[in-house]
């Protein structure tokens, strides 16, 4: 059974390189350091997803991504909004190429208290992913997803969802269009 303690803990986790499932706005996700490649690799083979394809960034203060994304929208006020709203914002030049995709990468700035904490003991952005096999159905439920990944992740954070009934909208911030409602 993986350990179910506490959010403190969790951020040890993090810290050593592990990967987790918590709760966000919506979804469970699955996630790791965002800086740690290692990490990433790890969920990338978990969930049986490409290398290919992006990850979103979530932190807890528009500070976490300065190396992240371009410094000209460092001050968008979307960006600011904590809106439930993934940006696709262009890539600062010192961002990890792991992180993303044809010189964009996805982020979205948390209101949800457990990623919030997350982040703020990280001192940096996790990555986030939803808490299934990649070309699997999502499904909601804490103790299937226990099940599912038991043994494959280091640590399961408790806490309760936000009150969104799916996942993030993203948005591109440059063009303002809707890539996924």
């Amino acid at each position: 059974m993986i350990p179910k303690l506490n959010p403190l803990y969790a951020q040890e986790v993090l810290k050593g390189g592990g990967i987790i499932i918590y709760p966000t706005e919506g979804i469970y996700g699955i996630g790791c350091d965002a800086f740690n490649q290692k990490s990433v690799d790890k969920v990338i083979t978990i969930k049986g997803r490409s290398a290919s394809k992006g990850f979103i960034i979530i932190c807890s203060d528009v500070t976490q991504l300065n190396t992240i994304i371009n410094q000209d929208y460092m001050n968008y006020r979307e960006l600011l909004a904590k809106d439930f709203i993934t940006w696709i914002v262009p890539a600062h030049k010192k961002c990890p190429s792991w992180l993303t995709m044809k010189n964009t990468v996805a982020v979205r700035i948390t209101n949800h208290p457990v990623i919030d904490n997350l982040c703020k003991g990280l001192g940096g952005p996790i990555i986030s992913t939803s808490a299934n096999y990649s070309h699997h159905s999502y499904i909601n439920d804490i103790k299937k997803i226990e099940s599912l990944f038991d043994k494959k992740v280091d640590y399961i954070v408790e806490g309760e969802l936000g009150g969104e009934v799916k996942s993030s909208t993203i948005k591109n911030i440059v063009t303002k269009e809707v890539l996924r409602k």
